[in-house]
């Protein structure tokens, strides 16, 4: 009796008819439906994956800093920095000591044979960092691969990175193409969807170097912080390993004792420093803004003197405070005298600038994006890598053409001459994209004419006679 009541009742669950009728009644529905939920995973999958990245990031750096992963492995990938016109500055980090193991940097170019560096000298900060730093070069044009080796007592070795990049300090009939961003500090998040967008640029469109011109960081001594909101979304990317680092320090990631970790530095000289592209034809001149010293001051007005500033067609300068800020936090700027940092830039070195024929000057600082011209010179603030937005102005130098109060990115291209254009000098095209990847600004910029020394030795006696 119980049995055939049993099998009198009706299965909560669908038959296998059931779910097919039911399917086919609503097949138009449900291809609806599904085209839709693609359509916006597309639409959020830049989204989706700079969550992805930023999960990827935050729990690496967690299993490092918590010894969970073996010794030997590289915890920062290899970094380049510009360090002059013929050399590159090499820093890595491991995630422990290397007691029993060497570091080598093996390069070599297309027309040189392998060149070996090392052992390379470690610099321990804890049982988890352990920072290696050396120099390639010196170099000339064209490309360059690199590996990092560990060598272990027996002399086997094990290469642990391979890379490549272009350089281009001789050679002038190739554009040379530079992404540059700045004050990316506790904004990991854009950071790395900027970085994206750099990334997204087709083959043939892609930048050979890197610009920041300062505050990567919120807080220097954070060795987190150059984790997760530097290095590692750099590597992400897989940028900062193939398009060398040109680095102005700002007041966050400045280092009162020089030693500059995990950023440029030439042994224990100062962080300013210049070097060239193209025979010449480009000239960047890199300062710190954080030093208000004499001897910065010194060395500049060499460099305007020098002819390789005088016989540049492009002369550029990179410092991270602007001479000619507009935007800032009200209270700071006003009671509490920000508006003293780096004034020695506009006071002492804007003339400087003007009578050495500067053709661009590129800040950070303040957070938004701004371009514009003065007495001749462009300047512009590329603030907006991922600090929050400043949509305070307290200054109006009434000379900014261009603004854009959102986080962005410049990609600046060199062209060279062009018969065939009718172009005789090198130019610009100076071009501001947002976080999207949306152009918002651009202009084109015309270099010096190209002079011969004898040329300019003409022009200068002629000053020197009005002067007289």
């Amino acid at each position: 009796m119980n049995s055939n009541v049993d099998s009198n009742k009706k299965s909560i669950f669908p038959k296998k008819k059931q779910i097919s009728r039911w399917l086919r009644l609503h097949q138009t529905s449900l291809l609806l439906l599904a085209a839709f939920l693609l359509f916006v995973l597309y639409c959020i999958k830049g989204m989706i994956s700079n969550y992805m990245t930023f999960i990827a990031i935050k729990m690496d750096n967690t299993m490092f800093d918590r010894g969970y992963v073996s010794c030997g492995l590289l915890r920062k990938e290899p970094m380049l920095f510009v360090q002059d016109t013929h050399h590159v500055q090499v820093v890595w980090e491991m995630n422990c000591g290397m007691s029993n193991k060497d570091m080598t940097l093996t390069y070599w170019t297309d027309s040189n044979e392998k060149k070996v560096i090392g052992p390379v000298d470690p610099k321990v900060l804890d049982p988890y960092h352990t920072v290696y730093k050396t120099t390639i070069g010196p170099l000339s044009s064209g490309p360059v691969d690199y590996s990092i080796d560990m060598v272990k007592k027996n002399n086997k070795k094990k290469t642990l990175a391979r890379y490549s990049f272009n350089w281009f300090a001789n050679g002038d009939q190739q554009p040379i193409r530079i992404a540059a961003l700045a004050d990316n500090q506790f904004g990991m998040m854009t950071f790395s969807s900027l970085l994206r967008q750099i990334r997204k640029f087709p083959q043939q469109q892609r930048p050979h170097f890197l610009l920041h011109a300062g505050d990567a960081v919120q807080n220097y001594p954070s060795l987190r912080q150059w984790q997760t909101d530097f290095a590692a979304p750099l590597t992400m990317h897989g940028l900062v390993q193939k398009m060398p680092l040109i680095y102005a320090h700002g007041n966050h990631d400045y280092d009162s004792v020089g030693e500059y970790t995990y950023t440029r530095n030439k042994d224990s000289e100062n962080p300013w420093f210049s070097f060239s592209m193209a025979n010449g034809a480009i000239r960047f001149i890199i300062l710190d803004s954080n030093m208000d010293w004499d001897l910065q001051d010194h060395w500049l007005r060499q460099e305007i003197e020098s002819d390789s500033f005088k016989q540049a067609q492009f002369r550029i300068v990179v410092v991270h405070v602007p001479p000619f800020l507009e935007y800032w936090d009200p209270e700071a700027w006003f009671q509490l005298r920000q508006s003293e940092w780096g004034a020695f830039v506009k006071d002492r070195y804007v003339p400087l600038f003007e009578k050495g024929g500067v053709n661009l000057v590129i800040s950070g600082h303040q957070h938004n994006y701004e371009r514009g011209e003065r007495h001749g010179i462009h300047y512009a603030i590329i603030g907006g890598a991922g600090g929050d937005i400043d949509y305070d102005q307290v200054k109006d130098w009434g000379m900014y053409e261009a603004k854009l109060l959102d986080f962005h990115f410049v990609m600046l291209e060199f062209r060279p001459p062009s018969a065939q254009d009718d172009i005789d000098t090198w130019t610009l095209q100076w071009d501001t994209y947002n976080v999207n990847g949306r152009k918002v600004d651009s202009v084109l910029m015309a270099g010096h004419p190209k002079k011969s020394h004898q040329q300019q030795q003409e022009k200068e006696q002629q000053v020197q006679d009005v002067n007289y």
